[in-house]
């Protein structure tokens, strides 16, 4: 089930940024926010870039966020995907048809409102 904008907002004022004060204080609790509610392994297509610089839509296992030092990075939301038995981290906004639970599916439609 998709969330409506205003339980969106809502998650964000109460959940998110609630009592923050500074722009590092609002990237701590996106982080909190995602590390919580982001449940793992899923699935979805990660688009990979060849050596020739030619780009392709592979199937992977997202098995877990980044590392914490660099899960979240410059506005981005960094996760970890396997693929052909290698762990490699990769850019949330470069995942697609993701097949994941329903609170991972509401914690992803959260993380895609803060762009609008």
């Amino acid at each position: 089930m998709k969330l409506t904008k205003e339980e969106i907002e809502r998650i964000i004022d109460y959940e998110i940024v609630v009592d923050c004060y500074t722009i590092d204080e609002a990237n701590m609790g996106w982080a909190v926010y995602m590390k919580e509610n982001l449940h793992f392994p899923f699935e979805a297509e990660y688009l990979m870039k060849r050596k020739s610089g030619e780009s392709q839509w592979k199937q992977v296992s997202v098995v877990g966020n980044e590392s914490d030092e660099s899960s979240f990075g410059g506005g981005e939301w960094y996760v970890e995907v396997e693929l052909e038995g290698l762990i490699v981290p990769a850019r949330l906004s470069r995942l697609k048809n993701i097949k994941a639970d329903k609170k991972t599916m509401q914690t992803l439609q959260v993380w895609d409102s803060r762009n609008r």
